[in-house]
């Protein structure tokens, strides 16, 4: 535990209980919240790698269709 946090728990033990539960109430809002959003942030991450897998199998099954006479070479346009 951090210093800081023990001085705010020190200074917590000083209020009325109900304004304790209220302060920890808060505190485990918080917490859930952040948890929730790196949920969020990992599902989306595993999401868009899992897109950009299926971009490149699609482009590389469209790329072995291609005849080799067809195909221009990397960084050309048109």
């Amino acid at each position: 535990m951090t210093k800081l946090l023990e001085e705010a728990i020190a200074a917590l033990t000083k209020l009325r209980e109900s304004e304790q539960d209220g302060i920890a109430t808060l505190i485990l809002e918080e917490i859930a919240s952040k948890k929730r959003v790196q949920e969020a942030s990992d599902k989306s991450q595993l999401q868009l790698g899992q897109q950009a897998e299926e971009a490149l199998e699609e482009f590389l099954q469209d790329d072995a269709k291609t005849p080799a006479s067809e195909k221009k070479p990397f960084g050309t346009c048109g």
